[in-house]
């Protein structure tokens, strides 16, 4: 039985392209992570993150072997000013469904090791607070496909 769950599981991961499956049976789809210019040293990973359990979560962390670090971001509106700030955790309630997104909550990848390549898959874990994660796989590209051109901005990380 515990093959089957197993060939089940592999199944279900390349049947569903970019879904994470964990513990807590967080759904991870549509992701990506921009491309920048091989002088840039960070990057943005998006997504949509789908809580389908009754009971909340709580993202706290993300790691990724291209970036000595990742954290994770929200860009906040103060008055005429937009600024990006460290989030320590993302909550996410029970059926709901969250998208991380230019100009919102996003995953920084801070320190890239070496230039991202366009179409270059991209390992990203998301941790939660309930010790679950979430491995998934994305793909470089240069935008959002379909997004407009005030989405297109170049994320630089402020200390």
């Amino acid at each position: 039985m515990l093959n089957l769950k197993k060939i089940l599981s592999v199944l279900l991961f390349w049947t569903v392209a970019a879904v994470a499956w964990a513990g807590s049976a967080v759904e991870v789809t549509d992701g990506w992570v921009r491309w920048v210019p091989p002088v840039s040293e960070n990057s943005a990973a998006y997504f949509t993150l789908h809580n389908p359990t009754d009971k909340p979560l709580e993202l706290v962390s993300a790691s990724s072997d291209v970036a000595r670090a990742v954290e994770l971001h929200n860009v906040i509106k103060t008055g005429d000013l937009m600024s990006m700030q460290k989030q320590e955790k993302i909550g996410i309630s029970a059926h709901q469904t969250l998208q991380f997104q230019p100009g919102s909550y996003h995953v920084m990848l801070i320190g890239l090791k070496k230039p991202l390549e366009e179409n270059q898959s991209v390992s990203l874990t998301l941790h939660f607070a309930d010790g679950t994660t979430a491995p998934v796989s994305l793909t470089v590209r240069k935008d959002a496909g379909g997004k407009s051109g005030a989405d297109e901005h170049q994320h630089h990380h402020h200390h």
